[in-house]
C-alpha cells in the first residue's frame, strides 16, 4: 500500500503513476488488480486489491 499526498494538482498524475509502479509487484504476486482510493483533496491510497480483477486499475472516492 502506498499513501500519496500532493499539494499541486499538476503533480497528481506523476505521483499516482509512480505509486502504481510501486504496487504493481504486489498485485502480480497476489494475482490482484490495483485500487486507487481518493481519501481527500490531494490524498490517495494505492494498493493491490483482491476485489479488482488482475490486470485492471480501478478508482474510487471516499
Amino acid at each position: 500500500m502506498v499513501d500519496v499526498s500532493v499539494d499541486d494538482a499538476s503533480h497528481i498524475d506523476h505521483a499516482l503513476n509512480d505509486a502504481v509502479e510501486t504496487v504493481k509487484a504486489a498485485a502480480i504476486c497476489n494475482q490482484a488488480g490495483i485500487m486507487i482510493t481518493r481519501i481527500g483533496p490531494g490524498r490517495y491510497i494505492i494498493r493491490a486489491h483482491p476485489a479488482v480483477p488482475f490486470g485492471l486499475i480501478r478508482q474510487q472516492h471516499n
